[in-house]
């Protein structure tokens, strides 16, 4: 995808038209796992946990209130409604406004410290710390562009095809005030409506997705499956029944999401569901093939 980001959207916008249907996906889907795995993909019967991930949305694919289902989870937007509906009393981060046009952000109106993103893709994320310091001229066409990406076409991710495109900003979460540090990110893998395992996230880079990480069950006890280890002990989240609650609440009728978390004072906030998450990079091959055991109602 990254020399792909960098055409200009003249030649991106056409294409994504063409291959801007389930049959298309399916063959951008496959072309990207061969190259992560050298594999060939099994789309009737997965071979490890990548797979039945991107199984399950070409299943979707085939099911339009599914699919939309899909695209309102992934909606950075649209979840917190449905995490209001499942969840009542989960927090969300602070919403702080939504635009449809870059040229429509009230940048006076903003605080200091914020977090703006698109809700239509992946890895376009503004963080301010400063707002006198940022070039809104700069961040608007930025923004615009990425409003503009035919993300999910391009991915073969169609369900973010089905989202409508926002700009929104929230409240910046600060764990360590006065630095650059981003909060812990805590991730559930949910089977059927059911958590089963956690892939815990520290160092994050804005826009950045390779960082030390950890897995754990629900009972917190290390699975070294990972391949980027922390290497040191990691205790729990004070919310860690919260967000066990909280996920099986809001995967009840799914085969397959992933549900982030953060931890602020003590409490659970929401942080995105994911439908396709590109797990390859994440667990060792040897996990991938046992994780497939979770799948199973």
């Amino acid at each position: 995808m990254k020399f792909i980001e960098n055409l200009p959207l003249f030649l991106l916008r056409p294409l994504a038209k063409a291959v801007g249907n389930p049959s298309m996906a399916r063959h951008i889907l496959a072309l990207r796992y061969r190259r992560w795995t050298g594999r060939t993909i099994d789309w009737n019967h997965p071979a490890n946990l990548q797979e039945y991930i991107l199984a399950q949305l070409m299943d979707a694919a085939a099911d339009p209130a599914r699919l939309e289902l899909y695209a309102t989870l992934a909606d950075k937007v649209a979840v917190r409604r449905y995490a209001a509906t499942r969840a009542p009393g989960l927090r969300t981060p602070a919403l702080l406004g939504s635009w449809r046009r870059p040229e429509e952000i009230g940048w006076e109106s903003l605080p200091e410290k914020f977090a703006m993103k698109t809700n239509n893709g992946c890895g376009t994320n503004l963080i301010v710390r400063d707002k006198s310091a940022i070039d809104t001229a700069a961040e608007t066409r930025r923004l615009r562009r990425w409003l503009r990406f035919p993300y999910g076409e391009l991915s073969g991710q169609i369900h973010y095809s089905r989202i409508e495109p926002l700009i929104f900003a929230e409240e910046l979460l600060e764990p360590a005030p006065g630095t650059d540090k981003l909060p812990l990110d805590y991730k559930f893998f949910c089977f059927n409506g059911r958590p089963r395992f956690i892939l815990y996230y520290e160092e994050r880079k804005v826009n950045g997705h390779l960082t030390p990480n950890m897995a754990f069950d629900l009972d917190w006890q290390p699975m070294e499956v990972v391949n980027h280890p922390t290497g040191h002990i990691v205790p729990p989240p004070a919310s860690l029944h919260e967000m066990i609650q909280a996920a099986g609440k809001l995967s009840a009728g799914l085969p397959f999401a992933r549900v982030d978390f953060y931890d602020v004072d003590g409490h659970a906030l929401l942080g995105e569901i994911t439908m396709t998450p590109d797990v390859w990079t994440n667990f060792t091959p040897e996990f991938l093939v046992k994780a497939l055991g979770y799948t199973r109602p």
